[in-house]
């Protein structure tokens, strides 16, 4: 007996797999738009963490207090990539050297849900 044709157990069987494999492709391109996303709102909080160390870098050493940074906000452009993102700078200075002062700058911003997502933290040290 010669057979011609595809049965109908057939043509289920490779449409359920076709089916299976296209669910997993579209779970790994929603993965993969996620991770996009999240690197670019990454980059985005290094480049300002960097742009703000740098403006207080070519700050005067006695004009760099907790007072005078405490205006400082991010960039329109910076709050688009990371709505509801903020700016937090502190300026210490050690107990053992009077002469320096240590200066964090830190990025942050919540995630799709709302959560705080993980953070953008500088820290640089500052002589006269």
């Amino acid at each position: 007996m010669t057979r011609r044709g595809v049965t109908l157990l057939e043509v289920a069987v490779a449409g359920a797999v076709l089916a299976a494999m296209t669910v997993i492709c579209l779970q790994m391109l929603t993965a993969s738009a996620g991770g996009r996303r999240a690197l670019g709102q990454r980059q985005t909080a290094l480049r300002e963490a960097t742009n703000v160390m740098e403006r207080l870098a070519a700050r005067p050493f006695g004009d760099l207090t907790p007072r005078q940074v405490a205006g400082l906000k991010l960039s329109e452009a910076a709050l688009k990539q990371l709505p509801g993102g903020t700016l937090e700078i502190d300026v210490l200075r050690p107990d053992g050297d009077p002469e320096a002062k240590r200066v964090t700058v830190r990025v942050k911003w919540p995630d799709a849900s709302g959560e705080p997502a993980a953070s953008v933290q500088l820290v640089g040290w500052r002589y006269p």
